[in-house]
Parts: structure tokens; sequence; C-alpha cells
């Protein structure tokens, strides 16, 4: 038996995980791409340039990060855990996982679409650090924490409806949250828009449930906003907001 073989036998021995091995780039596994797995996959830091033979699912993690992957092609269709794709080549997630159970990680990357995306993930979605100018295609729900931070978006159009815990957008190219309220409906957590252009409508953040608090780089609008998202959620809440800014001469602010 040569070497190959016993590490291979030696992954599927420990039951629950299953090393993915490489040659010239290429996956080597004894699980073939029409079988399940039910434990956790990884193939990191492999110098993987394709994700062909991967397991057709997996029922916990399935781990790619640092490889040299340009598209992922061949990752099974539904994932358990967490799904990390992070530190490769992309620049689109076309046959991504169409199930994710936990996190989906794949920034620092060179992604220009999140179309492939999952509908909804369950854990968090981290897509920071890539060159997206759009959420076209981002999931529509988030159970976690959704980041898109470190890109080039000027618009948060295509962002997921409902996020459960955070929503990260600092260092972009935004300069209004016009019509935010519309786009993001509900999170639990705090809204980070800290690093972007930001000159006007943020007050529709007011009408996003479950929004605790606000990271903007204008300290004035931010500390009027982080005032108000401590009264009771309603429209009365933000009446009350844009009289203090009329007040305080930021009309532009104060538009939805």
């Amino acid at each position: 038996m040569n070497i190959l073989n016993e590490l291979l036998l030696l992954s599927e021995a420990k039951g629950k995980n299953l090393i993915g091995l490489t040659i010239g780039g290429k996956l080597i596994t004894k699980k073939t791409s029409s079988e399940p797995w039910p434990g956790n996959f990884k193939s990191s830091v492999n110098q993987l340039t394709s994700l062909e033979g991967a397991p057709s699912s997996v029922g916990g993690y399935f781990w790619c990060s640092y490889n040299q992957l340009t598209s992922l092609e061949g990752a099974p269709s539904s994932v358990g855990g967490n799904f990390r794709c992070f530190n490769n080549q992309l620049t689109s997630l076309k046959g991504a996982p169409t199930s994710v159970g936990g996190d989906f990680r794949c920034y620092d990357n060179q992604l220009i679409s999140l179309k492939g995306a999952p509908a909804s993930v369950g854990g968090d979605f981290n897509c920071y650090n890539n060159k997206l100018t759009t959420l076209e295609g981002a999931p529509s729900s988030v159970g976690g924490y959704f980041n898109c931070s470190f890109n080039q978006l000027t618009t948060l159009e295509g962002a997921p409806s409902s996020v459960g815990d955070d929503f990260g957008c600092s260092v972009n190219q935004l300069t209004s949250l016009t019509g935010i309220h519309k786009i993001l409906k509900q999170m639990n957590g705090n809204f980070y828009a800290n690093g972007n252009p930001l000159k006007s409508n943020v007050i529709g953040l007011l009408l996003v449930k479950g929004c605790k608090k606000v990271e903007l780089d204008n300290k004035q609008v931010m500390e009027i906003m982080n005032r108000h998202l401590q009264s009771p959620f309603g429209h009365l809440r933000v009446l009350e907001c844009q009289s203090e800014m009329l007040d305080a001469v930021l009309e532009e602010w104060a538009e939805l």
C-alpha cells in the first residue's frame, strides 16, 4: 500500500473528519463526487485549483481556504456546518453550496459578484475585503453577522432582508443609506457604517427592527441616532429624531 492510500485510510478511520489531499492541484479522495460525507471535510493550504471530486454533501464543516481556487464548481451542494473558502482567487460564488447551516466565509478573495451564494445561511456571512460593487446575489436571510466591509459598494441594494446579529458595511463608498429600512427589515445587533463618505439619509435605520446601535464617522449624527434608538420602535421616534436633526441643521441626514 502506498503512502497516499495509507493517509486516505487514516483520514477516513477518524469517522468524522476527511482530509482532502492534492496532487498537482487536484483533489484526491476515496469519496467520489456522487457520495455524501456525514462528518467534516478539510482541504486548506493545499495549492488546490479545483474542487472536482469533493463529496456531494457534507454533514459537518467544509474548509477549502488558502488555496488557488478560481471557482467553487464541484463544491458540495449542502454543508451542515461552516463553509470556508476565504483566501483564494475567486471572482464569483458560482458553484457554492445552496444550503449552509453554519457560517459562510468568502472574504479575502477577488469577488466582483455574490451571485451563486446560498439563499440563506444559518450563521455568519463574511464577504469583506473583496471587489464588490453590488450585493446582488447575497443571501436573503443570514442567521448571524453579515459583513460586507472593505469593498467598493455605493449602495446596499441586494443585502439580506433579515440578519440575526450585527450588520457591517464599513469602509466602502456609501454616500447615503436611502431606503435602508426597505432593504434591511430586521436585525439583532449593531449597524457599522464607519469609513464611508456618508452625507445623508441614515434615519431609516430607526425603522429597522432590532437595530440597537449605529457606528458612523459623523459623531453628532451618530449620537442623535443612538439616543433615539433607545426609544420604543415606531414612527414616533423617527419624527422626534428628524426634529432634533433639523434643529441641529442636519437636514440631509434626516431624510428617509
